[in-house]
């Protein structure tokens, strides 16, 4: 089993619980330079839940929090495989984009919980709406889409697994002061030569 980040509480409380009972594992995709504090902070919660936490990132000699197994992104098969809840927090970028492919949806478990609040071209969406329809997981947490807003006729409204939001599972009554003071902090760690707080590239 494997480890993961915050919406996973959110998707057992809305789907009962898998077959096994309550999640124990849980794998989260990063791909930053570092990690970022939505990992951070979902890592935090499923340890708080008693969950194994594994991360896939790129840079795997980077600080990690503690308790934190980290895998390189080849390993992405296997711990897709392994995982009670599979979280998607990376970035966009060349190397994500397709990243949880159909390959990657099928090696699930079937009783597995994937929840993405990256972007939506990081999964292979036709896949993953065929995996949900047939039960090959158990259910999807979406924040993002390949085309937003999210398509009307689109079968993941109806999907009764899958809970849908309108890319804001990030917003707080704080989003904006904390984005003005993450915005300042790093213009003057950018003036100053320093090291960037949640850089991507």
């Amino acid at each position: 089993m494997t480890a993961t980040f915050g919406l996973m509480g959110h998707g057992s409380v809305r789907t009962g619980a898998t077959s096994g009972g309550t999640p124990t594992s849980a794998a989260y995709t990063d791909f930053n330079k570092a990690q970022g504090s939505i990992t951070r902070s979902g890592s935090a919660l499923a340890q708080a839940f008693g969950m194994r936490v594994v991360g896939v990132r790129r840079n795997r000699g980077d600080a990690s929090p503690p308790g934190v197994e980290l895998r390189a992104p080849e390993e992405l098969m296997r711990v897709a495989a392994e995982a009670d809840v599979l979280a998607l927090t990376c970035p966009l970028t060349p190397e994500t984009e397709g990243l949880v492919s159909a390959e990657v949806i099928a090696a699930m478990r079937p009783d597995a919980f994937l929840i993405n609040v990256a972007r939506g071209r990081v999964v292979d969406e036709p896949a993953l709406v065929e995996a949900l329809r047939a039960g090959r997981i158990t259910c999807a947490g979406l924040d993002c889409f390949v085309e937003e807003p999210l398509d009307p006729a689109s079968p993941l409204w109806a999907m009764p697994n899958v809970i849908v939001t309108p890319h804001s599972a990030g917003e707080t009554q704080h989003y904006e002061r904390n984005v003005v003071r993450l915005l300042l902090r790093n213009l003057d760690a950018f003036e100053r030569g320093a090291s960037l707080v949640n850089a991507v590239v």
